[in-house]
C-alpha cells in the first residue's frame, strides 16, 4: 500500500513549519574515485565523500515575521546546521537530517495567498527511522 502525504509534518530546529504544500528531498550522491591502473582489465572505483543533497520546501508564508523559523532564514557566514525532521502521517516513518538554509523566497500575487519557498543544503545523510 502506498504512503499518503496527508498530514505529513516538517520541523526545523524543533519548530513546526506550518502550512507546507510541498517537500522535496533529493540529490544525494557519492563521489566516484577512479582507481583503474595500467594493469586493470576492468574499470575500478571506490566511493568517496557523500554529497547529502538538498531539501526544498514550499509553504504559505506566515502572517508575521516572528513565525518564520530561524532555520529557514539564511544568514551570511552561517555555519551552524539546524535539525530537520519529516514525519510521514499514517506510518512510523521519519526522516531526520541536518542542514543550512541557502535560499528563502517569497511570492505574492493579487488575489492569491503569499507563498514562500526555502532551499536547505543538507549537511548530513538522511536517517530513516
Amino acid at each position: 500500500m502506498a504512503l499518503s502525504s496527508y498530514n505529513t509534518t516538517l520541523t526545523a530546529s524543533l519548530v513546526n513549519v506550518g502550512e507546507v504544500t510541498n517537500i522535496s528531498v533529493g540529490g544525494s550522491s557519492l563521489t566516484e574515485i577512479d582507481i583503474t591502473n595500467l594493469t586493470s582489465t576492468d574499470k575500478s572505483y571506490i566511493m568517496g565523500a557523500l554529497e547529502a543533497g538538498t531539501l526544498t520546501i514550499d509553504f504559505f508564508a506566515p502572517a508575521n515575521y516572528a513565525d518564520f523559523s530561524s532555520a529557514l532564514v539564511p544568514a551570511s557566514g552561517d555555519a551552524t546546521a539546524s535539525a530537520f525532521e519529516i514525519s510521514f502521517a499514517g506510518s512510523d516513518l521519519v526522516a531526520s537530517f541536518s542542514g543550512i538554509c541557502t535560499n528563502l523566497s517569497i511570492s505574492a500575487e493579487q488575489d492569491g495567498a503569499v507563498t514562500a519557498s526555502a532551499t536547505v543544503k543538507l549537511t548530513t545523510a538522511i536517517t530513516w527511522s
